[in-house]
């Protein structure tokens, strides 16, 4: 049976290191929706959120080691401008149909979800983890860890893969280079 690893190990170890890299990198990314066409914007996520579910996927399974509540550092007004960004981008292509909400057995009509507003949850979630990583105290970078892991085992996994759904579709069931030539 596999020994736990200690606080440090895990703040420290190659797939903390690793899941950083890409969370901070999708972060970076998101905050610079504005620089990007939709069809590079579109791309890049492609790559990115697979990447970042393969290595949130590596996070260990451990308790926390304080009780108290992780600070949040995405305010009200930094998600919605964020969402608004993404949304002003993808603009008729923000929507897309969702199969994987509890709401849908008990409807008959289709429930309608939003990139936009599925990426802002994910990089809300992401982001506050960087923010806490980067102050540098290993107990708080390791609880921030776990409940990075279990936010994704709850609720941006999840998120994460109906969104990558929704961009495969933009992607490859609409052709955004005659898209961009017809913006031009």
């Amino acid at each position: 049976m596999p020994q736990k690893m200690e606080k440090e190990d895990i703040v420290f170890s190659r797939n903390t290191v690793e899941f950083v890299t890409v969370a901070a990198e999708f972060c970076a990314y998101l905050e610079r929706t504005n620089e990007h066409d939709r069809k590079e914007f579109v791309e890049t996520l492609l790559k990115l959120l697979p990447l970042l579910y393969i290595k949130a996927q590596m996070l260990p399974d451990e308790d926390k080691i304080s009780d108290e509540d992780m600070e949040d550092f995405v305010t009200e007004d930094s998600y919605e401008v964020l969402r608004m960004t993404i949304f002003d981008l993808l603009a008729d292509k923000d929507s897309y149909l969702d199969v994987f909400v509890a709401e849908m057995k008990y409807s008959d009509t289709p429930v309608t979800k939003s990139i936009s507003e599925d990426l802002a949850d994910i990089y809300q979630d992401i982001k506050n983890f960087v923010c806490l990583f980067q102050l540098g105290i290993n107990e708080t970078m390791h609880d921030a860890i776990i409940e990075c892991n279990e936010h994704f085992q709850q609720y941006w996994g999840q998120t994460l893969v109906n969104t990558l759904r929704a961009l495969h579709d933009i992607r490859y069931s609409t052709n955004l280079d005659e898209e961009e030539e017809d913006n031009e």
